[in-house]
């Protein structure tokens, strides 16, 4: 059975639309379904603002050891920790960028992008030939518009009406943050893996500023998507996201006995069940690394 079929086999049944690419990079063997379509990225945004952040370090722009003290009105609520310390701490910025991709954290993420740029993240994906990945949104605006709120400066009051909001909402999916177009924070399956491409191979930066962004992607702390699955020992670089009914992962799977790399980028939108979503991201990792290992 091709890699095509495979992947079209697994997806039979599932509620509602899963965007699949799998490429091998050392041959270039490939199989894809909607591929080509955009879907809400969430958090797996973070890599473009990895790649970006990394290649202004790499050309001297920015200092990652530059220590910087996060403040109260810092605090983006959601996925991390940098919320929960006590105002007045000082890190790192390659601190923040470790932060934002093994714990997914919001607050770094935000305080990466006032050093980065909206721009310079949109400017490096158009510089790799992704042309249907933009990044329009920080994660504070991205998640004050999933629950219908104006993004308005952050201070204590509007911090707790978003986190309050954000444990409230049951059904997002009429947020325009799923509207498929450049005001939005999107991409393709397809254009997600040449990004992984592209890192893997030591050309969206310099050769030492790709390899530390693996060795980030390779710490993850959410393994229960598409590493979950995979045999003991197996290593895994992947950045999970998740908002509303788009559950996604996107990551590179080394395989054994020196047999190369893999790109695998899973989008999704739509989803009712965040578990399903889950168990069959983690079933499609499995299914990529066993047809590119045996």
């Amino acid at each position: 059975m091709t890699l095509q079929n495979t992947l079209e086999n697994m997806l039979i049944g599932t509620t509602g639309t899963y965007g699949v690419a799998v490429k091998h990079l050392q041959t270039g063997e490939s199989a894809s379904i909607n591929g080509n379509e955009p879907f809400q990225t969430a958090s797996a945004c973070k890599v473009a603002i990895l790649a970006a952040l990394f290649c202004e370090a790499a050309e001297g722009r920015l200092n990652l050891a530059e220590r910087i003290r996060l403040t109260k009105d810092d605090r983006v609520p959601g996925s991390g920790v940098f919320q929960l310390f006590d105002p007045g701490v000082e890190v790192s910025l390659k601190d923040l960028a470790t932060l934002m991709i093994i714990v997914s954290d919001n607050l770094a993420t935000d305080k990466v992008l006032e050093f980065v740029s909206k721009e310079k993240v949109n400017a490096l994906t158009k510089r790799l030939g992704l042309k249907r990945t933009y990044l329009e949104h920080n994660i504070w605006e991205l998640l004050s518009i999933y629950v219908g709120l104006s993004p308005k400066g952050n201070n204590d009051d509007t911090y707790q009406e978003l986190d309050e909001l954000l444990e409230a909402v049951l059904d997002g999916s009429a947020s325009s943050i799923f509207d498929m177009t450049i005001k939005n924070n999107i991409s393709t399956p397809n254009e997600m893996n040449e990004l992984l491409r592209s890192i893997a191979m030591h050309e969206a930066a310099a050769s030492e500023a790709c390899e530390q962004m693996i060795q980030i992607l390779s710490s993850q702390q959410f393994g229960h998507r598409l590493p979950y699955m995979l045999p003991e020992g197996a290593r895994a670089a992947n950045k999970t996201g998740t908002i509303g009914g788009a559950i996604n992962d996107v990551g590179l799977i080394y395989l054994p006995d020196n047999k190369g790399t893999i790109a695998i980028s899973v989008l999704t939108k739509n989803i009712e069940s965040k578990i399903e979503a889950e168990r069959k991201i983690a079933e499609l990792g499995l299914a990529a690394y066993n047809y590119f290992a045996r």
